[in-house]
């Protein structure tokens, strides 16, 4: 490779004295000019070809900085000679010493020296740029990590700003970056020739810049948890091609391989990982790939390095000292140091266990005390099948680390690298052709946040330069480091609730810059299960599907996808033959990149039919959702919107849950608002948000007036108020899963949110929130069931949740911890004041729906069925009406009475009506649906 020169700005000047002082320095190859000032500070980043300054000017910038004794100092002085850039940091005492190499495709900056006391860390590269790191900018921009020790938090291969930073602890000699930049149709090229020559990194020729060429990494997956084996793999392959999908992602855990030391169930698999290698090939055989599926370092507490003799190379929290000797039966164990703060408090997310390691012993304690003396007690011995001991005085107690329910390795011990030359052993042994490592986004498990990105990306290291063939990766987070053994991005769980607006979220999210082939997987299919989670009907997987044609994404099924449960719901069978053609649509490149354009938009519904040549097609489609309940008559008129021209109405009407009565003295009060004290305190508010509660002066017994005013500091959809109330004990609501409440509304058309919790061990942070929306003056009965999703993107809340708590986890209604009242869409400069009466938890019943009607615009249409809460019909046309169960069996063909109803384009009004039944009242929800022109 030919090296191009490292050019000095300005000569060197000479003054009277006979010093040298240098100007500016310039650094550069044939695609970037990089200038720094005498003083070490940034001045330019100049694309040579067009002359355009990507450096981001709003303020000064130095480019490098040292911290030194919990302090961090900017660089003021660079001097380049002989390809060797001094930067002095005057305020530290501090110097480095960079050597400069300009070559064709890149810049590489080595660290040759630090100098000075207490270093902590050199940041030697330090350039912000006013790109946005997206492939359709002109221009892109990469600084890339060449070794183990070198950080850079921007991921590959798009960033917007260049930075790079080495640490004493990992060594700061030695460190080394590639600055590439150039016009983006070249980016992918230069990466690959930046990876191809760095020698101290592990290659992988199938990922990252090389990733969209291998046709693997475009497709789509099924999960198998350990149900194929060598009998059935027959059934497997023809199941993954009736499903469209190409790839099988072999899961591990209990059922299958331990985590850790991955070995397989024994009765399944008598010959070990001998069977699975003969599982594999045939699955080559018929072109079905095979992913290896792992919790990463993560050690199953059943595996070999923890019984029945724990390894000595767990990590572990902390050790303590026992205070006195014990035989093996003792029930309490005392020790020296302190055990304040400690918890028993365990689950999936939590980092905490409660298992002591001595000598050659588990044991777990139920208890701990908060002060002296300190001791651990309710005790059991020998733990995991382990062996009760007696242990001196002065023996050392580790509290074992725990994440995910599994245990952990010490990351600076041979158990580390050792679980990683165990997945590397089985990928070569098995010829796997991925390997996708989850849990790996709980590395802060080993020394915290600030140094996942070492331990993790070292994991990822020690698997890939084991490996005999090149094999890429899939990982549950993402570190500079894993770019560029990563195949695609980017798989999130699936949500069970707001389907449409999460996938909108998901793609919306698609990091471009990483020039990754996508993956909008995982997916599973949801039916009837209220109140927490919503049916995927066949038009949530056109959504989904089109969304994957327009992104030209993968997809994989993560739930038990077989022919039993197709068969048992066929809700799913119908989900799997939408996705099946979608995928096959997408493959084929059957749309050109105008209609995959329109698929990609946001909140926009197509359906796929077939025309009369038989080619398949997309068209817009317009779903307008209503809630409906006899209960409360102002539920049952509304509007719905028609943005295309004039057609007959289509319809989907569900039967939903129903609750009992609000006056039934077995329902649980959760609140009344007429006592403060069920409050933690006074309301939270936004910025520039006041709110108070006070007791009704008149009215319903147990009412309260929850008062708020925005000032106008935080936009309305952000000006949100709450009151919260925790139950200890936490209330058990598994048959009280409706709300019932009264209020009078103010009309000021803010939104109220009634959110229920389970501690967060239990539920992972999940939300059950209903909302009301308060455009309505005088009081109003509402029964409030299904829980929310799509409502909260809507608004900032401050509540600290993310995307999963509210779209995905599910609350427990055994456990329920806390009662949230919350405000959100204030209007500014107005106070509002809502009278709620007490809310109640109230027992969740099916309902009859009996000859439903629906009227538009004045025209009604009748549907001569009875339908139970779980069904739902579908009307597209006079001759094509059908009811369906619960989980999407056809019960009946319907013919409908009376003409089909026209829609206007515009707005319409309709109205819901059915026959009178005994209590409970009928709940519905109506779908008004409408075509545009086919794509």
């Amino acid at each position: 490779m030919r090296a191009a020169q490292v050019v000095l700005g300005l000569l060197a000047v000479c003054s009277a004295a006979g010093s040298a002082r240098q100007g500016p320095i310039l650094i550069e190859n044939e695609h970037v000019r990089y200038r720094i000032s005498a003083e070490g500070r940034n001045l330019a980043f100049v694309d040579r070809a067009s002359g355009t300054d990507y450096l981001k000017n709003d303020k000064p910038s130095a480019c490098a900085l040292v911290r030194a004794g919990g302090a961090e100092y900017p660089a003021n002085s660079a001097v380049l000679t002989n390809d060797r850039l001094t930067v002095e940091f005057s305020e530290a005492d501090a110097r480095a010493v960079l050597r400069v190499e300009s070559l064709d495709s890149y810049i590489r900056l080595v660290v040759e020296s630090v100098s000075g006391d207490n270093i902590e860390s050199l940041s030697f590269l330090n350039i912000p740029l006013s790109l946005q790191g997206r492939p359709d900018e002109p221009f892109g921009s990469c600084a890339l990590s060449l070794n183990l020790i070198t950080r850079v938090n921007q991921l590959p291969a798009l960033q917007r700003s260049l930075e790079a930073s080495c640490y004493d602890k990992f060594g700061i000699a030695g460190a080394k970056v590639a600055i590439v930049a150039m016009p983006m149709d070249r980016m992918l090229t230069a990466l690959k020739q930046v990876l191809t020559d760095a020698d101290e990194m592990p290659h992988c020729t199938v990922a990252g810049p090389w990733a969209h060429e291998v046709a693997f990494n475009r497709g789509s997956y099924l999960f198998n948890f350990g149900s194929l084996n060598d009998s059935n793999v027959d059934e497997w392959i023809a199941m993954a091609r009736d499903l469209g999908v190409t790839q099988i992602d072999n899961h591990g855990g209990r059922n299958f391989f331990r985590f850790g030391d991955f070995v397989l169930d024994s009765q399944k698999w008598p010959q070990g990982w001998d069977t699975y290698r003969r599982i594999v090939k045939r699955l080559h055989d018929a072109d079905i790939g095979s992913i290896f599926h792992t919790y990463a370092f993560f050690i199953d507490k059943q595996s070999k390095y923890v019984t029945p003799v724990p390894d000595e190379r767990l990590e572990a929290f902390r050790s303590f000292s026992l205070a006195a000797a014990i035989d093996p039966n003792a029930t309490e164990i005392t020790v020296n140091e302190s055990t304040s703060g400690m918890k028993t408090v365990t689950g999936f997310f939590e980092h905490n266990s409660v298992i002591l390691h001595i000598g050659d012993e588990l044991a777990t304690f139920g208890a701990v005390s908060q002060e002296p003396p300190w001791r651990f007690t309710k005790v059991r011995r020998g733990a995991f099948a382990t062996t009760p001991a007696a242990h001196k005085k002065g023996a050392r107690a580790r509290h074992l680390k725990e994440c995910f329910g599994l245990l952990v390795p010490d990351p600076e011990s041979s158990l580390f690298e050792e679980i990683a030359a165990n997945h590397a052993d089985i990928v070569n042994s098995c010829d796997f052709d991925g390997i996708y490592l989850d849990a790996i986004d709980g590395a802060s498990i080993l020394r915290g946040a600030d140094e996942c990105w070492y331990w993790a990306d070292k994991f990822v290291f020690e698997i890939q330069r084991r490996l005999k063939k090149p094999v890429g990766m899939e990982m549950s987070a993402m570190w500079h480091h894993f770019w560029q053994f990563r195949t695609r991005w980017q798989a999130w769980d699936y949500p069970q609730r707001g389907h449409k607006r999460f996938i909108d979220i998901h793609a919306n999210s698609v990091n471009g810059g990483l020039l990754l082939p996508l993956h909008l997987g995982w997916w599973n299919f949801q039916h009837f299960n209220p109140p927490q989670v919503e049916p995927t009907y066949p038009d949530v997987i056109e959504y989904l599907g089109a969304k994957l044609i327009g992104w030209n994404a993968g997809i994989s099924l993560t739930g038990a996808i077989d022919r039993d449960r197709l068969t048992a719901v066929p809700l799913f069978r119908r989900a799997v033959g939408i996705l099946r053609t979608c995928e096959q649509l997408r493959r084929d490149n059957a749309f050109d990149e105008k209609v995959r354009e329109r698929l990609r938009e946001p909140a926009k519904d197509f359906s796929l039919f077939r025309d009369k040549s038989g080619t398949w097609r997309f068209r817009p489609t317009h779903r307008d959702g209503h809630r409906a309940s006899s209960s409360e008559p102002s539920s049952l008129s509304w509007t719905a919107t028609n943005p295309f021209d004039e057609q007959p109405v289509k319809l989907r009407i569900e039967a939903l849950m129903s609750a009992g009565s609000y006056s039934d003295p077995n329902n649980i009060v959760l609140a009344d608002l007429s006592d403060t004290e069920h409050f933690a305190g006074p309301p939270g508010a936004a910025n520039g948000v006041t709110a108070f509660l006070v007791e009704a002066s008149s009215g319903s017994d147990g009412s309260g007036v929850f008062s708020a005013q925005n000032s106008g500091r935080v936009a309305r959809n952000a000006a949100w108020a709450r009151l919260d109330r925790k139950f200890s004990p936490c209330l058990n609501l598994k048959n009280h899963q409706a709300i019932g409440m009264w209020i009078e509304g103010d009309g000021a058309g803010q939104i109220l949110a009634i959110r229920l919790e389970s501690p967060r061990h239990i539920s992972f942070g999940a939300v059950a929130d209903r909302y009301v929306t308060l455009d309505f003056a005088g009081p109003r009965l509402l029964t409030l069931v299904e829980t929310e999703s799509a409502r909260w993107s809507d608004y900032v809340w401050n509540d600290g949740k993310w995307l999963y708590n509210v779209y995905r986890e599910t609350i427990d209604f055994g456990t329920v911890e806390s009662l949230s009242i919350l405000y959100n869409n204030l209007p500014e400069n107005k106070q509002t004041k809502c009278r709620i009466g007490p809310i109640k938890a109230m027992p969740m019943i099916p309902c009859t729906v009996k000859n439903p009607v629906v009227t538009v615009n004045g025209r009604a249409i009748t549907f001569g069925v009875e339908m139970r809460s779980g069904s739902y019909l579908e009307f597209t046309g006079a001759n094509d009406c059908t009811l369906y169960g619960s989980k999407g069996e056809s019960l009946a063909r319907v013919v409908p009475e009376g003409p089909v109803p026209v829609l206007s384009g515009g707005v319409n009004q309709i109205r819901f009506s059915c026959d009178k039944v005994d209590a409970p009242a009928q709940r519905v929800k109506v779908t008004v649906i409408s075509h545009g022109e086919p794509l």
